[in-house]
């Protein structure tokens, strides 16, 4: 008897560990950012290219004396946003010194950011300088994720692979992860 209750036991242990950290948060929410009405100090700066880590024909790559900003987001042929708080609309605004460069080709849109599920508050932005094999994202936590894709399980769910990286282009400990907000 005390040998069935034991295996018993064991199996009930071994199937809690097998079942996943969080249940299925629900549908990811998708936000078309725009940039109008951010807060921010002014500053000046320019522009030199369109973007790297958006896709958005109104994204920019920007410099503020030696700091690189991207994206930053058109809000006149003399201003860009470029947000650094998503959920206070907060970031830098730039008084452009010089004309805005060619914009993206329209294209399909990726996130540029986006924040994985389980209340670990993980917030995921597009690499812009050396990727990680095809982890394009940097997180929080010491992660990279890869480009978040409709889950075929749940098609309004996105999911992205996220490990850590143990290299120049190794990622080890990668696993699915729910994505609950995307910025566009």
């Amino acid at each position: 008897m005390k040998q069935v209750i034991s295996v018993a036991i064991i199996f009930s242990l071994a199937s809690f560990a097998a079942a996943p950290a969080m249940g299925y948060p629900g549908p990811t929410k998708v936000v078309s950012y725009a940039a109008s009405g951010m807060k921010g100090k002014p500053v000046p700066g320019y522009c030199w290219t369109s973007s790297i880590a958006s896709s958005r024909f109104d994204a920019f790559r920007c410099m503020i004396g030696n700091t690189i900003m991207d994206p930053c987001f058109k809000l006149s042929a003399k201003t860009v946003a470029c947000p650094q708080n998503v959920a206070a609309n907060k970031g830098v605004i730039i008084n452009l010194t010089k004309p805005l460069p060619q914009a993206n080709p329209k294209s399909a849109a990726k996130p540029w950011r986006f924040q994985v599920a389980g209340g670990s508050g993980i917030m995921c932005n597009a690499g812009t300088g050396t990727v990680v094999g095809n982890y394009p994202y940097y997180c929080s936590g010491n992660l990279v994720c890869t480009v978040p894709a409709a889950s075929a399980k749940w098609p309004t769910t996105f999911m992205a692979q996220c490990g850590t990286p143990s290299g120049p282009m190794t990622v080890k400990g990668a696993r699915s992860m729910f994505v609950t907000t995307l910025w566009q």
